[in-house]
């Protein structure tokens, strides 16, 4: 297996870049420029531009000083040239700065300053960029720890074996008081999709040791990196470094796609960044340049605050960008934010039929759970859990969750031998995996006496 099909899966990773984005990025801005639809290309460009990168900053200044797809504005482009090159810009933008400069009234030096504000140096990193000086413990930390792992290549998948894939999945996920996890969520894996359950079943076959307080257990979150590595492959460790330095190449030429890439592989292949440099900063360029699915991985760790400054303002705006963009993934973590801050569970649902839309079993499972069993009633329905868990959460069937939310819906409906059954199914996994079974047991009772049950079938986390 050479270098080459190793390094496959790292395209596979940052597959979502192909994905059709609602929003802004640096691909759509340049093919609307290069049908010459002005308009669309500067709509484009000036998004980028107000997230703070670059070449969106020098595209919006030279179309407004060209009129390109927007009324001419020398006052607006000079502003633009100006945040641009105190961004690092060149010769274009001192060009147009010097020759606009004798000309500018009071009225447009007043609009510049109005654009610096709002879009200088200052302004983009107090609204946007991550703080790299993380706090000594940050908020999020975790205070659980792993107690008996299980190794991952018990759970190696055969597809991959077979395909010679080797993967690295990170997953988060919650510690329950009895030990065991609860809710594993995949936060990005390489390659995409094909080791997530494999790293499910890690998860919730390993044993922790829960967060005290007080002496007493208690719930707390973890997120961990899962190897999944095959052996006896014959990759040259040479072929891969080459590899690795054309994507770095690439990355340092400043295409967003390669930085995506790039940082993908520094993050989970340490050993090959010779630079020493973090993943988050080709990560934050990429997300300035409108990829989805780095605007997510900044959102998540600015809003964990474990690799850098934790800021919830800051991450919850880049999740924002990331799932109106289309990235699934930060549809679900912005629909887990908002439940388990009791921000607007309508809005949570929002998200989640979004990701589910889009075929995200996270956004799949916890959107069941909550048509399923919600408090609130305007939330909930039934028969729209039945079909999703029944159609999309097969492949999950092993665990108890499915049987749970089968279970609570088939109740809501008024069918408590099925729900009935579906609960018993619930109680035989978790006495399986070890788990508490109050929770389960509870539910079954009510069941028993033809009662539904609502509340949440799951830990948002």
């Amino acid at each position: 297996m050479s270098g080459i099909r190793r390094f496959r899966g790292l395209w596979l990773a940052v597959g979502l870049l192909t994905c059709v984005n609602a929003r802004a990025d640096l691909y759509a801005a340049r093919d609307a420029y290069a049908k010459k639809d002005y308009p669309r290309a500067f709509e484009l460009y000036r998004e980028l531009a107000e997230m703070g990168y670059l070449g969106g900053q020098e595209f919006v200044a030279d179309m407004y000083v060209g009129g390109d797809g927007v009324k001419r504005d020398n006052a607006l482009g000079y502003a633009w040239a100006k945040v641009a090159k105190e961004n690092g810009a060149g010769a274009e933008m001192q060009n147009i700065i010097d020759q606009l400069e004798p000309h500018l009234t009071a009225k447009a030096r007043a609009v510049v300053g109005e654009i610096h504000a709002q879009y200088g140096k200052e302004a983009i990193e107090k609204r946007w960029i991550p703080d790299p000086q993380r706090e000594e413990t940050p908020p999020t930390a975790t205070l659980c720890k792993l107690r008996v792992p299980v190794n991952p290549q018990e759970f190696f998948p055969e597809a991959a074996r077979n395909a010679g894939y080797s993967g690295k999945v990170f997953v988060q996920f919650t510690v329950a008081p009895d030990g065991h996890a609860r809710n594993p969520r995949v936060w990005f894996s390489t390659p995409k999709d094909l080791f997530d359950n494999a790293a499910r079943a890690v998860v919730m076959k390993s044993i922790y040791t829960p967060r005290k307080e007080n002496g007493v257990a208690d719930s707390c979150s973890m997120r961990i990196l899962i190897k999944f590595e095959l052996t006896g492959s014959g990759d040259g460790d040479d072929r891969i470094r080459r590899d690795f330095a054309s994507l770095e190449s690439q990355a340092t030429a400043g295409d967003p796609f390669f930085q995506t890439a790039y940082a993908l592989v520094i993050a989970t292949r340490p050993e090959l960044n010779s630079r020493h440099e973090s993943y988050i900063s080709p990560l934050l360029k990429a997300a300035q340049a409108g990829i989805p699915f780095a605007q997510y991985m900044i959102g998540v760790h600015t809003l964990d605050g474990a690799i850098v400054r934790r800021d919830v303002a800051k991450g919850l705006l880049w999740l924002n960008e990331a799932a109106e963009g289309g990235n699934a993934e930060a549809q679900v973590t912005l629909a887990n934010h908002l439940m388990k801050s009791g921000g607007d569970a309508k809005v949570a649902v929002a998200w989640l039929e979004k990701s589910a839309a889009a075929g995200n079993i996270e956004g799949i499972y916890r959107l069941s759970a909550v048509l399923a069993a919600s408090p609130d009633a305007a939330l909930r329905d039934p028969q729209k859990a039945l079909t999703l868990v029944s159609e999309k959460l097969a492949i999950a069937d092993a665990v108890p969750a499915p049987s749970d939310i089968r279970a609570a819906a088939h109740a809501m409906l008024g069918d408590f031998v099925a729900a009935e059954k579906d609960q018993k199914r619930a109680v035989s996994k978790v006495r399986i995996l070890g788990w508490d079974r109050s929770p389960q047991e509870a539910r079954l009772a009510a069941y028993q006496a033809k009662k539904s049950w609502t509340g949440d079938l799951i830990e948002f986390d």
